[in-house]
């Protein structure tokens, strides 16, 4: 994106106004031309870049060359889209830092460049001038144009390169919740995210796209503590029993998207409740087998629905992970931090303090164990960047 022509400049003495259409950029170093006297004739084996490269890039490349023959570093010759559209195409500033080089004015030094046999009117250039203390603008023919968009439209790639060293990319979007519905976020989130894979794909880049789901916090224990008072004779909720458990679901999606708002608000509204999802969902992440065999049945359900759902936006992704696929590595990543002091105990909870002395208010540790051994969201969240790191290639 192009951003707005700037005003007048200001300095210790008085405004100077800029030349329309031309910006003043700030002053380059580049090492000393070589004193010849004289331009060097342009090499005759320069060719022009690939007609696949950008405009931007054939012309700089062609005002490199002409700065080069000056005895005046290539780096002078960058092109670029021109503030004043109205008044040119594109612009070169590159006059202006060369003047202290060559001990020349900037007007001299675009003269000079303009006259060589690189730059002239013609096939490609429809107007080269100069204008104000030595920008030089740039104009390209109708046909030198239709020729370069004739070329791109016929390139399966539309003229993009790949890049040359591929990336590894790993992009998190989606983000769905195991047995809610899906929302206007969540689509947002799918369709950026998913176009964005497409494009770090089609660069040339290796990449992998993860749905995280929001699978394994207090919404869990919510629905199980809920089951458990409605359907209390279920084999998942006797803690004697340690399976086997029926392989076919007692719930379906629509069960689970219509029971979770009740659960929800019966917790809200009675905090005994709330504590007894609390209770659940520790059991859970511990391991409670009935618990996460009943689990495994609403990730089961909501997957299958997720997949539809997602297949009909034509968005995909590579990993059907979340945050319960990086449960077994919080235990050692939390000792590990313990043991190198960046967590500490504080009123029974594992907690990461991350408070500044030049803090002007009281920022609160972040929490990796609550006092119930539960973990949070920045527990997962951390713990998938390290299987992310591992497991990933």
């Amino acid at each position: 994106m192009t951003g707005a022509g700037r005003g007048a400049r200001r300095d210790s003495t008085r405004a100077v106004a800029k030349p329309p259409g031309l910006v003043r950029r700030p002053r380059l170093r580049y090492p000393a031309p070589r004193k010849t006297g004289k331009a060097r004739p342009c090499p005759p084996q320069r060719r022009l870049p690939p007609t696949m490269a950008s405009l931007t890039a054939i012309l700089t490349d062609l005002m490199a060359g002409a700065f080069e023959a000056l005895d005046l570093p290539r780096e002078l010759g960058r092109v670029r889209r021109s503030d004043r559209p109205d008044l040119a195409q594109f612009q070169c500033n590159g006059a202006m830092p060369a003047a202290k080089l060559a001990r020349k004015a900037p007007r001299d030094i675009a003269q000079e460049a303009l006259s060589l046999p690189i730059l002239k009117e013609g096939e490609i250039f429809q107007r080269l001038e100069i204008a104000g203390p030595g920008f030089i603008n740039l104009d390209l023919t109708d046909a030198f144009l239709a020729k370069h968009c004739n070329t791109i439209a016929a390139d399966p790639r539309l003229g993009c390169p790949e890049v040359d060293r591929p990336r590894r990319v790993i992009l998190d979007y989606g983000g769905p919740n195991v047995a809610k519905a899906m929302h206007v976020g969540h689509l947002r989130a799918s369709i950026i995210g998913d176009s964005l894979r497409r494009l770090f794909a089609f660069a040339g880049d290796k990449t992998w796209g993860d749905v995280h789901m929001g699978d394994w916090g207090l919404p869990m224990g919510m629905l199980i503590n809920e089951l458990s008072q409605r359907h209390p004779d279920w084999p998942y909720f006797d803690a004697a029993q340690s399976g086997p458990y029926p392989a076919e679901s007692p719930v379906g999606l629509d069960d689970l998207e219509r029971i979770y708002p009740e659960a929800a608000a019966r917790c809200k509204a009675e905090p005994e409740e709330l504590e007894k999802a609390r209770q659940a969902t520790a059991e859970l992440q511990a391991g409670r087998p009935g618990y996460r065999a009943l689990w495994q049945h609403f990730m089961d359900v909501s997957i299958a629905a997720m997949k539809t759902d997602f297949g009909s936006l034509d968005v995909h992704f590579d990993l059907w992970l979340g945050e319960a696929a990086v449960n077994d590595l919080i235990e050692p990543m939390v000792a590990e931090m313990r043991d190198k002091r960046i967590a500490e105990e504080s009123e029974g909870a594992i907690v990461i303090p991350v408070a500044e002395p030049d803090d002007k208010k009281e920022v609160p540790p972040l929490i990796l164990l609550k006092s119930d051994g539960a973990v949070m969201y920045g527990t997962t969240d951390m713990a998938t960047v390290e299987h992310r790191r591992r497991e990933i290639d």
